[in-house]
């Protein structure tokens, strides 16, 4: 130690000296301490042995145990207090050998311990202030009413929210273990297994819990019907020969194509090339394909820019070349999806070589960044996802949205770039986040996008010249649908199978699923006037499909969110036939029905109008979603031989979409996803009337089970129907439906398809 700093220490303990206790003081002149330095040097000899020439005289092993305050031996270790030393605060002083300790031994009190140890709080006292202020704001903010001055009072809001607190001595961890062991730890591996099934091509596709698929496989057991399938909806290998467009058509018992294989043709790769084969071969047809491509399917998947796209077609009908392969491969899948709905009739030689050119132009396109490259992808996978190739549909549904990352879709940038190209973009991105939404929401999968915060704002309708498509507003409004999508799909994934597990999922006020349902309910009262449900009747024409479409993704949000509670509720009535159902699963289930029955009505509206669409927009979707809904309702209320409310009236509306699926299944140009759910919902239809038994007296004679009138008039959307008649539907046996194959429908043949008006019968 220096002069100066040994100086310094001990006019600092002179200082002190004053201070000290009397036996100190007599000690230091004991010790013949007369100057500053020689008492410095005892008071540091006194207070600790770490001084420098204390240390020579000291061995390690003094110097280790002088490390610590107390020695080890006459340290008084405790690993459990007993509760009367927790009462007392006082140390439990323990004897080896002996189950009680001193003090209870003493005063002759029983010592025992059955209160858990306090859980230790870490943090600062200002962290833990700071939290304490975040969550009373986030109850405040949920519930501004609530009083929060002491546990007590906290504790009867909670009673009244119906939200159960712990006890006073009950600990968030005792909470947690008792959780992991009332639940086996294999639970989430047999639900992993469970949902990977194998599709046609011998590959294991993962599909979730709460996903169609696996309801409609619930249903079927609950029916007494079950058995294993594979996934048409994940068929041949897209890149095989003959083309996707081939998959919607007939096929035999064997999986065979009744027209034969085709041998693949020679197909140019490079752009120029495919450019002129297109010109060159089929430019008379194109004309009336693209047009009504914006007539029809331009509203219901907003990806293109009508003026931008007519202006780049113009030009190239007369120069016939082009070097973006992005571009020709988007109007090639513009002319593939116009085959269904265009006024002309397309061989399927042609749509088989245009999707080969598609294929060739692919590779070239994946490997470019821009907007024209995302348009491209997303037509092709709307093209895949119609025929049976839903897996190479979600596939580049997903690069597409990594391309939208990498050229910045999901930022607001306002001043990099011109008022036509930034709307575009917010409309491509909120096109491409509800057309994935909808594929998560259908395979209960994690979504690409994710928790990535998505600030851009809604697109002007002006700007990007959709004023005539949408009403006002319209896309202000079904962006915030498409958001509540997006919170749906999260919080169902992260539930997994245990949102079927209790009530506790909408009874607590806080859970996700709680909060969605309120949002959703807000969502529909704020919505303006010209954008509700009852003035469709008077709305244009072209407004009235849009605002349908609108309603119906909502309705379908709401079955989403609440789905759990009518499945919950219809496999737990055999166990607890006896048993009163809790309030807010009751609750929720009924609102999923009435959901259901209003999703139903909606759909059944769209054909009244001529514009249901089957052919390439989910419509088909959200009848089968319906219908599946229905046919709980129906099971819930048969097993328990009673209920609050008419059961014909789900009856009845399962009859009438099942009615609507037979038309659509006439129509030669339905592809095979369309085809596939349209037999689901007929066979289902048919397994609930032999199940419940009704007497056709009953359904025939009901009020709502009257024909629907079809205005073909003024209509923009030429969807053609086919009158079935108002016999009874056909049943459809087991033999007749196999996933394994594109399915045919009992004494259905692909007959002339004219559109006829039904009327309704006085």
């Amino acid at each position: 130690m220096g002069a100066r700093s040994l100086s310094d220490l001990a006019s600092r303990m002179t200082e002190e000296f004053n201070y000290m206790p009397d036996e100190f003081v007599a000690q230091i002149h004991t010790r013949g301490c007369r100057d500053d330095n020689q008492r410095c040097g005892f008071l540091l000899r006194l207070f600790t042995d770490s001084a420098p020439w204390a240390s020579a005289s000291q061995t390690p092993r003094t110097m280790e145990k002088n490390k610590r305050r107390v020695p080890p031996d006459k340290r008084k270790r405790t690993e459990i207090s007993c509760d009367k030393c927790k009462s007392r605060k006082q140390k439990c002083d323990r004897v080896r050998g002996q189950s009680a300790c001193r003090y209870c031994q003493i005063n002759g009190i029983v010592c025992s311990t059955n209160h858990p140890r306090k859980r230790r709080i870490y943090g600062s006292d200002e962290t833990l202030r700071n939290r304490l202020a975040f969550l009373e704001s986030l109850v405040k903010g949920l519930v501004p009413d609530a009083n929060l001055s002491s546990n007590d009072e906290m504790r009867k809001l909670g009673k009244s929210l119906g939200i159960s607190l712990p006890d006073n001595d009950e600990t968030v961890a005792d909470a947690e273990e008792e959780k992991k062991q009332t639940n086996p730890a294999n639970t989430q591996d047999d639900e992993c297994a469970v949902s990977l099934f194998p599709d046609q091509q011998g590959q294991i596709q993962y599909i979730g819990p709460s996903s169609s698929f696996e309801l409609h496989r619930k249903l079927r057991m609950l029916l007494g019907s079950y058995v294993n399938f594979e996934f048409t909806m994940f068929g041949r290998n897209a890149a095989d020969h003959p083309s996707t467009s081939d998959a919607g058509a007939p096929q035999t018992g064997n999986g065979k194509d009744l027209r034969g294989i085709r041998e693949p043709t020679n197909v140019p790769s490079d752009c120029i090339s495919l450019s002129h084969l297109l010109r060159n071969n089929d430019m008379s047809i194109l004309d009336p394909l693209v047009d009504a491509y914006f007539d029809i399917i331009h509203s219901d998947f907003a990806v293109l820019h009508e003026g931008s796209f007519r202006e780049a077609y113009e030009i190239w009908s007369v120069t016939a070349s082009t070097t973006d392969p992005a571009w020709l491969c988007t109007l090639l899948c513009v002319l593939i999806l116009s085959c269904r709905v265009g006024p002309i009739t397309v061989s399927e030689e042609i749509e088989g070589r245009w999707w080969r050119y598609v294929q060739a132009l692919l590779p070239a396109v994946l490997f470019t960044t821009n907007l024209s490259t995302i348009q491209a992808l997303m037509l092709s996978a709307l093209h895949l996802h119609n025929t049976n190739h839903r897996d190479a549909c979600w596939n580049l549904t997903g690069t597409a949205i990594r391309v939208a990352f990498a050229i910045g879709l999901h930022r607001d940038v306002k001043h990099l770039q011109g008022p036509l190209r930034r709307e575009l973009g917010k409309q491509l991105w909120w096109t491409l986040y509800a057309f994935e939404l909808m594929q998560v929401s259908s395979y209960d999968r994690p979504s690409a996008i994710g928790d990535v915060t998505t600030p851009t704002s809604h697109p002007n309708e002006r700007v990007i010249g959709f004023a005539r498509h949408y009403p006002q507003d319209f896309m202000k409004w079904s962006q915030q649908l498409v958001l509540l999508l997006a919170s749906t799909c999260k919080a169902l994934n992260e539930a997994g199978t245990g949102i079927m597990s209790g009530e506790d999922a909408y009874r607590r006020p806080l859970s996700p699923e709680a909060g969605i349902l309120r949002d959703l309910s807000q969502w529909k009262e704020n919505l303006p006037p010209h954008l509700r449900l009852e003035v469709t009747d008077s709305l244009a024409p072209s407004s009235q499909r849009p605002v349908l479409l609108l309603h119906a993704q909502f309705n379908y949000v709401v079955v989403l969110i609440s789905k759990p509670a009518l499945l919950r509720r219809a496999m737990g009535l055999p166990e607890a036939a006896n048993k009163q159902l809790p309030q807010s699963l009751y609750t929720v289930s009924e609102t999923c029905v009435e959901s259901a029955r209003t999703l139903g009505a909606i759909l059944l509206k769209l054909e009244a109008y001529n514009q249901f669409n089957a052919l390439t927009w989910w419509d088909v979707f959200y009848t089968l979603i319906s219908a599946m809904t229905l046919v709980l309702d129906i099971l819930c209320h048969v097993n328990r031989h009673a209920g609050s409310r008419d059961l014909s009236g789900s009856q009845v509306l399962l009859r009438e979409l099942a009615g609507l699926m037979s038309r659509q299944l006439h129509n030669p140009r339905l592809p095979g996803t369309m085809r596939t759910w349209a037999v689901v919902v007929v066979e289902l239809q048919s397994m609930t009337e032999q199940f419940v038994s009704i007497p056709q007296s009953i359904v025939c004679s009901s009020e709502t089970s009257g024909d629907w009138h079809i205005s073909g008039t003024g209509s923009p959307y030429p969807f053609p129907v086919n009158l079935m008649g108002t016999s009874p539907i056909e049943p459809i046996t087991s033999n007749d439906f196999n996933l394994t194959y594109s399915p045919m429908v009992a004494g259905m043949d692909n007959k002339t398809w004219t559109t006829v008006s039904r009327n309704k019968q006085s």
